[in-house]
C-alpha cells in the first residue's frame, strides 16, 4: 500500500485546482494527477519544476511533499518462483 499523499492533494485544493484543472495547466492527463496523489507514481523529473509552479511552491517543498508520498517497494517478488529460483 502507498503511503499517505495528502500534503500533494491539500497544496492542489488550497490553490484551487481541481484534478482537471492541475493536470490541464501541466499538460497530462487526470489520472495522471490522481497516480500522484495516490502515491502510485511520481511526477517526472521535467514534470517537477511546472508542478511546484502550478501549486505556488519551492522545489525543495515539492520534492517534501513526494518524499510523503513515494510509492512503496514491492513487498513480495513481481514474478512468483523468483525467489525460490534464486532470480
Amino acid at each position: 500500500m502507498a503511503r499517505s499523499p495528502r500534503p500533494l492533494v491539500n497544496r492542489r485544493m488550497i490553490v484551487g485546482y481541481t484534478q482537471e484543472g492541475l493536470a490541464e495547466a501541466l499538460g497530462v492527463d487526470r489520472t495522471t494527477i490522481g497516480r500522484w496523489e495516490r502515491g502510485e507514481q511520481l511526477p517526472q523529473p521535467w514534470q517537477r519544476p511546472d508542478l511546484a509552479c502550478k501549486l505556488h511552491i519551492t522545489m525543495e517543498e515539492l520534492d517534501g511533499f513526494l518524499r510523503q508520498s513515494d510509492p512503496e517497494p514491492p513487498t513480495s517478488p513481481v514474478w512468483p518462483g523468483a525467489t525460490s529460483l534464486g532470480i
